[in-house]
């Protein structure tokens, strides 16, 4: 029986994706550690569930723009995979779908704070693996809407958790960086060693401070994990 148990697990991943997204659960938590799983490990089969989910949910809530903006940052995923294969016709398909998308979830909600996280640290993520002409353009939208975020939270962000606290202001800081407003770039990193001391976003800001020719071949993001919002934890006290 043993041989049986991957086939067992694959339909349950299945069934659970087929699910509709429970009440208490916002959408972000719903989905990210699957769309995660493909943008940072390259997981398809867990991506793929994410997306699955995503578009379940825009099935029944077609003007939902934090669930838009999620499925644009997969688009924009496979926008890059498809670049990185040499298929430019795909690549062009997607990268428009995913502005599309974009665009669409920002227009429905332009002060929903998930609607730019996502769209900011998806442009953050895939900017520098987008072709030349297409790089300084993601750049651009991720400074923008990190610079959004960040004026939306700017009376919560010291008492934000250490996760979003240090997401945003490096990615507020890198995105500058990226853009060429090294003056901005160098105020955000100087508040990361202030208020982030001891923690691996202060340990990268720092060495960007000291030597600012690494900045352009590293990332200050994505330092830190999601453990306090992670799926099976929501689930079990949604269950309680």
């Amino acid at each position: 029986m043993r041989p049986l148990l991957p086939l067992a697990l694959l339909a349950s991943g299945f069934c659970f994706a087929q699910q509709d997204r429970p009440e208490k659960l916002s959408i972000h938590t719903w989905v990210r550690e699957d769309i995660f799983a493909g943008w940072m490990a390259n997981d398809l089969d867990r991506f793929e569930k994410g997306v699955a989910k995503l578009d379940r949910e825009l099935n029944a809530r077609p003007d939902s723009a934090p669930a838009m903006a999620w499925r644009a940052g997969g688009e924009l995923y496979q926008a890059v995979r498809a670049h990185e294969a040499g298929n430019a016709a795909e690549f062009q398909t997607r990268y428009a779908k995913a502005t599309e998308l974009f665009n669409r979830a920002y227009a429905l909600a332009p002060k929903d704070d998930g609607v730019l996280a996502v769209t900011a640290g998806s442009h953050l993520l895939f900017a520098d693996r987008l072709p030349a002409p297409r790089t300084a353009d993601a750049w651009k939208v991720a400074n923008t809407r990190f610079t959004e975020l960040a004026d939306s939270q700017a009376q919560m962000i010291d008492k934000l958790p250490l996760h979003m606290r240090g997401e945003l202001l490096s990615g507020v800081a890198m995105s500058a960086q990226r853009t060429g407003d090294m003056a901005r770039a160098n105020t955000w990193l100087a508040k990361i060693v202030k208020d982030l001391p001891g923690t691996p976003y202060e340990t990268r800001a720092q060495k960007w401070i000291e030597k600012p020719e690494l900045a352009a071949k590293s990332s200050l993001a994505c330092q830190t994990c999601h453990d306090p919002g992670r799926l099976k934890n929501r689930l079990a006290a949604a269950a309680k």
